[in-house]
């Protein structure tokens, strides 16, 4: 069948679609009768589940009252959340500016390095994914950025963290492109899709310590890790290192309502009581987008939800170590509920689907998200069918 929409990231011509027919909590129903586990939370966005009962009621009870705003305008609960927000965050001396996506969260982002520092280089690593709006793909090392022709000079690519004196590396090449020149580093806290990987404390201290020496803004984009994916609230939780700025987007409206937010340093939010702040969208903290993220909000301050949570992160932990069993397991790695399985070579995504899964199979590697709200026996349930799976493919 010939679509007349494009189906992203991919040729169009026999593209891999399926019909849904419901959702309910974390399993898809298709149109032909077929129940999917989400191993993935979509595309990582999904914390809650597909049709999680508080985010659904406080957009509704919105869509009664103020259902859209101008960018200007304060309504009831904006800055109560917004509040909320800081606090879960501990980040209360800081300001929000809002976004509707990832993307433009890292767009945003960039464009105030640039602007409070008055410089244009940014530095990124090779592995990394940060969106597919043009300054955000510039930033992007995958293989999604080379057919856009992004900018030159925009973006200078640094060592992994797992690089031999990948510090001193990274040291040379600010030496070599002039502290003068760069803006920021912009830098996943743990990779999603590219792999699940995350630099050691002692790195991520290492960047800052160069950002310190050389006057550069650290950028740290939380869009996959954040709302509790990785096994704390925030992937820079686990580093001890100091933002300039961060980028929210996903969990943060549970993926029912397109939105994002740029968290900003309190230097960053006092140079804009005096300087204009050349950024702004048509849907700014659109209330839809704020009361998706009250529900939120609200869910992970359940203890309920922490205790499941807490648990089910312990059985996914047991249920990885099954998998380590099979030859076809190369290596994993996990934090939280976020996790890449490297294989020795690569199985089809189709097998996981007709096992009744929805995940992310790439070349040689499954990456696994789980909804945060998913049960002991559906998980335990879907990884024993990735087992199947694996094991059938050996």
């Amino acid at each position: 069948m010939k679509l007349p929409y494009y189906i992203s990231w991919t040729k169009q011509k026999d593209a891999e679609t399926f019909e849904i027919a419901s959702v309910n909590g974390v399993t898809i129903t298709t149109t032909d009768g077929r129940h999917l586990i989400d191993m993935t939370s979509i595309s990582y966005q999904a914390h809650f589940g597909h049709n999680h009962p508080i985010i659904i009621k406080h957009i509704k009870d919105q869509l009664d009252t103020i259902p859209m705003s101008s960018p200007k305008g304060i309504y009831p609960g904006k800055i109560e959340t917004t509040q909320s927000l800081l606090r879960y965050m501990k980040k209360e001396n800081g300001k929000i500016f809002y976004t509707t996506s990832g993307a433009e969260s890292v767009e945003n982002a960039l464009k105030i390095a640039r602007d409070i520092t008055k410089k244009k280089i940014v530095l990124a690593r090779t592995n990394s994914y940060h969106g597919a709006t043009l300054g955000a793909l510039s930033a992007t090392g995958d293989w999604r950025n080379p057919a856009h022709m992004t900018p030159e000079g925009w973006v200078v690519r640094i060592p992994e963290p797992n690089e031999l004196d990948a510090l001193e590396k990274t040291r040379n090449i600010i030496l070599k492109n002039g502290p003068d020149n760069i803006a920021a580093f912009i830098l996943e806290t743990i990779t999603g899709g590219n792999g699940v990987y995350a630099g050691t404390k002692e790195w991520w201290q290492g960047i800052k310590k160069l950002c310190l020496e050389f006057n550069i803004l650290l950028v740290m984009d939380e869009v996959v890790c954040g709302f509790e994916r990785t096994g704390k609230a925030f992937g820079y939780m686990h580093y001890g290192v100091e933002a300039d700025l961060l980028c929210l987007a996903k969990g943060i409206s549970g993926g029912m309502i397109p939105f994002g937010a740029v968290w900003t340093s309190e230097k960053i939010a006092d140079h804009y009581e005096e300087n204009i702040l050349c950024c702004g969208l048509t849907n700014y903290a659109h209330p839809l987008g704020m009361a998706a993220m009250k529900g939120v909000l609200e869910i992970v301050h359940d203890k309920k939800f922490q205790d499941n949570l807490s648990h089910v992160q312990n059985i996914f932990k047991a249920e990885l170590e099954k998998l380590k069993s099979l030859s076809i397991v190369k290596e994993i790695r996990v934090h939280g509920l976020l996790c890449a399985v490297d294989l020795h070579k690569s199985v089809a995504g189709k097998k996981f689907f007709n096992k009744g899964l929805y995940l992310v199979a790439q070349t040689n590697r499954i990456i696994l998200a789980p909804p945060l709200i998913i049960s002991e026996s559906l998980l335990r349930e879907g990884m024993s069918k990735i087992y199947e799976v694996l094991e059938e493919n050996l």
